[in-house]
C-alpha cells in the first residue's frame, strides 16, 4: 500500500565508513543483520531489549554473536540501560512520524471538507446478539441491542451513513453510496421523492437502495465483527478509526477469517484488543495489511 509508513534511507548508505568496516569483517551477512535491526527500531519506536539470542532467532538465519557483534562493534548502534537504539535512526523516525502526522491531519481536513466537517460526529450503537451467539459474544451486546443513533432526530453525517452502509447494510460499495445518499438527501434538503419531510434520519437512510446488489463481505463473520467492534466502542478512544475507516476486507474460509487493515498501525489495534479481551470465539483471527 502506498501510504504504509518506510524507513528513509541515505543513497549510498553502504560507504559509510562504518557500514564498510561492517562489511569487510561480515560481508552481506553483517549488512543484513544491519537493515534488520534498523526495521524492528522502527517498529518499536526508537528502541528495542538487547537480547541478542532473541532477535537471532526472530531473525532466523544469523547467530547471536554476530547480532551482539554487528551492535557494539561498528559504532552504528548504542546500547544503554540494556535497550539497543541509535541516534540515526531515532532523528528518522521523528521525520517520519511528523510527516504522517502532517499527511493524516490534512486528510482528516479533506475528509471534512468532502462530508461537510463532520469528522467528530457520534458513534453508532452496533447491533445484533442473535448473529454471535455462535461465537460466545452475547454478553458483548449487553445494553447495546440497538440500531437506533444517537442523533436520529438530526441529518446523518457521511461518516455515520458509511458505518450502516459497511457494517450493517453490508453494501458492495458503502463509500459511494455514501457519498451518493447524502449528496442526494442534502440536494433535496432531507424530503423524500414526493416532498415529504424526514423526521426519521436513520430510516431515511436505512431504506436507500444502493446501485450494485449483493453482499461484501460474508454476513456471519461480519456479524461477529460487529460485535467486537460495540465492544470496543467506550473502551477504545479511537474505535471508529480502527474498526469501520481502518478495515480494508474481511475474508472467510470455514473458521479462519482474514481481516485486513489500510494500515500496520489499524491491524495491531484491532489485534492486541481481540487478543487481550479474548473475543475470537471460535473463529481462527489472522490479521493482514492491505498492499
Amino acid at each position: 500500500m502506498k501510504d504504509l509508513p518506510y524507513i528513509t534511507h541515505d543513497f549510498g548508505a553502504r560507504n559509510d565508513p562504518k557500514l564498510m568496516d561492517l562489511q569487510m569483517d561480515m560481508a552481506g551477512q553483517g549488512l543484513g543483520i544491519f537493515w534488520c535491526l534498523v526495521e524492528m527500531l522502527w517498529e518499536n519506536g526508537g528502541s528495542i531489549p538487547a537480547n541478542y539470542r532473541s532477535i537471532a532467532f526472530a531473525l532466523r538465519w544469523c547467530t547471536a554473536d554476530e547480532v551482539e557483534k554487528v551492535v557494539t562493534g561498528y559504532g552504528l548502534f548504542e546500547v544503554t540501560d540494556g535497550m539497543i537504539s541509535s541516534h540515526s535512526a531515532t532523528v528518522r523516525i521523528a521525520e517520519m512520524r511528523s510527516y504522517f502526522g502532517a499527511k493524516a491531519a490534512a486528510g482528516r481536513k479533506g475528509a471534512e471538507r468532502r462530508w461537510n466537517g463532520t469528522a467528530n460526529s457520534t458513534p453508532i450503537a452496533q447491533p445484533m446478539a442473535g448473529q454471535c451467539d455462535a461465537n460466545g459474544l452475547t454478553n458483548l451486546l449487553t445494553n447495546k441491542q440497538t440500531n437506533k443513533l444517537t442523533n436520529n432526530n438530526t441529518p446523518l453525517t457521511a461518516a455515520e451513513i458509511f458505518e450502516i452502509f459497511l457494517l450493517e447494510l453490508n453494501f458492495k460499495d458503502p463509500d459511494g453510496e455514501a457519498v451518493r445518499c447524502l449528496e442526494y438527501y442534502t440536494d433535496r434538503e432531507w424530503t423524500y421523492q414526493d416532498g415529504t419531510p424526514v423526521t426519521d434520519y436513520e430510516q431515511a437512510v436505512r431504506g436507500w437502495k444502493p446501485a450494485k446488489a449483493g453482499k461484501r463481505w460474508d454476513s456471519e463473520a461480519l456479524g461477529w465483527y460487529r460485535a467486537v467492534y460495540a465492544a470496543a466502542q467506550g473502551r477504545m478512544e479511537d474505535a471508529r478509526s480502527v474498526f469501520v475507516q481502518g478495515i480494508s476486507n474481511i475474508r472467510r474460509k470455514g473458521q479462519d477469517i482474514a481481516l485486513v487493515y489500510r494500515t500496520k498501525a489499524d491491524a495491531l489495534a484491532v489485534g492486541r484488543f481481540i487478543i487481550d479481551n479474548d473475543l475470537a470465539g471460535d473463529w481462527r483471527i489472522d490479521y493482514r495489511v492491505d498492499n
